[in-house]
């Protein structure tokens, strides 16, 4: 195995040490997006100007001024997370995730722990049940170890259930990566510890919050968002009709990754999300591994130096006949004619329409399908793009509430 990377060799070349520390100071400021950031970087072309604009911006808007981080508590963040063997990773950084970075809205800044290199090399997520069966935690054992052993990183969230058993499996190969919905030095559960140990010293940690940052619910939507940005692929062991695990399936399809599933047992509510997915043949049914690494094997790579209204929908072989209306569609990816110049998303007409729809009380995305006239799964693309935007919040009941 190789031993940790050297911070400076995976940062973008052409930065100065004064623009990088400025960048993760911008970064880290509180209400400052994706979005928000690329529009800052945009107007004024260095985060060294923006940061100096932003106090007499903020006077001029009557709103309080933005708590940025201090240089010298940067420098701090950086001399902590080194001792750790983590760093910081921004979305210009050479070691950054392409797939995610070819994502809208992809995260400015990641932190990482352990084989960073790891976070470029082709893999696949495997998400399920965490209360799951154990022929459930048999097929992820079985189907994480040959698909590690054939060359792919495992990814997932690091929970009790499928996600321990597909880490567990893939660490012997050194080809695990764990997202976390915490900072690098909170465990969570607890009784991952030692796995998350062991992840940072033979796979690598990743997550979007900061050290100290103790592991939220509504963190989770994020941390499913990094599991499936990061993977070309992702594979359903046993998910319920509610879950995160089937919520997880779902960013998986907007972002336009091949989705498998293992089909289960009808009368095993752990089973129903996965085999509805199956039935509306937006998942791949899968039974050995093999059938994984086929697949991928057919499928062009959702990162080919195109943005991102340029690619082409991933097309997924079906075990089905043709069914009409059987291809999900994905109307949140946004097109050429709803990206502004300054590359923001501009919403569309269906978005407006459901953020109309959405108060500050919880709805199902089923309730929403109903009340627009649009399918679940082109509601449940939406509402991704929302979410990540920061228009909606997604409870750890799947419900949905309107932010502002």
């Amino acid at each position: 195995m190789s031993g940790r990377n050297d911070p400076a060799a995976l940062q973008e070349a052409s930065l100065t040490k004064a623009e990088r520390l400025a960048r993760l100071r911008l970064a880290r400021t509180k209400g400052i997006g994706s979005a928000t950031f690329s529009r800052l970087m945009g107007l004024y072309g260095t985060a060294e100007q923006a940061i100096a604009a932003l106090p007499a911006r903020a006077r001029l808007s009557g709103r309080p001024e933005p708590a940025i981080p201090s240089s010298s508590q940067m420098e701090d963040e950086i001399a902590r997370l080194e001792k750790q063997g983590a760093c910081h990773l921004l979305r210009s950084d050479t070691a950054y995730p392409g797939l995610l970075a070819g994502l809208p809205n992809a995260p400015v800044l990641l932190f990482a722990q352990g084989r960073t290199e790891l976070l470029s090399a082709p893999s696949l997520a495997i998400v399920g049940a965490r209360k799951a069966s154990g022929p459930a935690l048999k097929l992820t054992e079985d189907f994480a170890t040959g698909l590690a052993e054939a060359g792919l990183t495992i990814v997932s969230g690091l929970a009790r259930g499928v996600d321990g058993a597909a880490h567990r499996s893939a660490l012997p190969f050194g080809r695990t990566i764990a997202a976390l919905p915490g900072g690098l030095d909170i465990t969570y559960p607890p009784e991952h510890a030692r796995l998350q140990a062991d992840i940072a010293q033979q796979g690598c940690l990743i997550t979007e919050y900061p050290p100290g940052m103790p592991a939220n619910a509504r963190h989770f939507p994020r941390r499913n968002h990094l599991i499936a940005g990061l993977s070309r692929g992702c594979l359903l062991v046993e998910a319920a009709r509610r879950s995160g695990t089937l919520i997880t399936a779902r960013i998986a399809l907007s972002f336009r990754r091949l989705l498998f599933a293992i089909p289960g047992f009808p009368g095993d509510p752990r089973s129903s999300g996965g085999n509805d997915l199956l039935k509306q043949n937006q998942a791949i049914l899968v039974e050995q591994f093999q059938d994984i690494l086929a697949a991928l094997e057919d499928a062009p790579l959702p990162d080919q130096g195109l943005a991102p209204w340029e690619r082409p929908p991933l097309r997924q072989p079906s075990l089905f006949a043709p069914m009409a209306d059987s291809t999900p569609t994905i109307s949140a990816i946004p097109t050429q004619q709803n990206i502004s110049a300054t590359g923001e998303h501009i919403r569309t007409s269906d978005e407006k329409n459901i953020l109309s729809l959405l108060a500050h009380t919880p709805s199902t995305v089923d309730e929403i399908a109903s009340r627009c006239q649009l399918s679940i799964s082109e509601v449940a693309a939406i509402l991704i793009e929302l979410e990540i935007s920061g228009a909606v919040q997604r409870h750890e009941d799947g419900q949905i509430t309107r932010l502002h």
